[in-house]
């Protein structure tokens, strides 16, 4: 009889291995950031399951790195000229954060201050994807726009998931969200390579 519980924890484990090689097989340019980006995320997916308070903190700050590696890949999108709207954009998502962090507070302990963090360097990420797609309505943009509002989804389902209702479905949405985001991005940044190689 076939075991859907092994194979959706074998998928789980193997997804960002299995991105990675599809990356290193994929990429012109094979960066180094999205390398540590992935790595980062496989040891927070990881920590995040075990129950013990340390591995929760070690896990926040794992998935901290993840989204600065993804903020520093993106980040040469900001030009002049769209510097304050990126900013603007920021707000209502980092404002959105701020409020789900705070009802959490006390479940977060030590991790206070990383989850702060954490939500404004997401913010930044759907900032600068709403902008870039509305100034460049490209396949570049599409991609990191669907990333870019899936990670925002990901993280309110996350803590509703963990620390308001423990619900399967809710589970699955984050499994979901994580999935198809990490997908998109990788689109992205192998449109952005590709773009980045033809311009040169």
């Amino acid at each position: 009889m076939f075991d859907w519980e092994f194979f959706e924890k074998i998928f789980w484990f193997i997804r960002i291995p299995i991105l990675l090689v599809l990356y290193f097989v994929s990429s012109s340019k094979k960066q180094l950031v999205y390398f540590l980006a992935l790595l980062f995320y496989q040891f927070a997916s990881v920590f995040f399951t075990l129950s013990f308070t340390d591995f929760f903190a070690l896990a926040s700050i794992c998935s901290l790195f993840f989204k600065i590696c993804l903020c520093f890949l993106v980040f040469d999108l900001i030009t002049q000229q769209t510097k304050i709207a990126v900013f603007v954009a920021i707000i209502p998502f980092f404002v959105l954060y701020l409020y789900l962090v705070d009802f959490v507070d006390n479940s977060l302990g030590d991790a206070y201050y990383i989850w702060i963090l954490n939500t404004f360097c997401t913010s930044l990420i759907g900032g600068v994807a709403i902008i870039n797609y509305v100034n460049n309505s490209d396949k570049k943009g599409y991609w990191l726009l669907i990333s870019a509002i899936l990670f925002v989804v990901q993280i309110g389902a996350f803590f509703i998931n963990k620390f308001y209702v423990k619900n399967e479905a809710i589970y699955q949405i984050v499994i979901l969200a994580y999935g198809i985001s990490h997908f998109t991005f990788y689109k992205f940044l192998l449109l952005k390579e590709k773009s980045s190689v033809s311009t040169n």
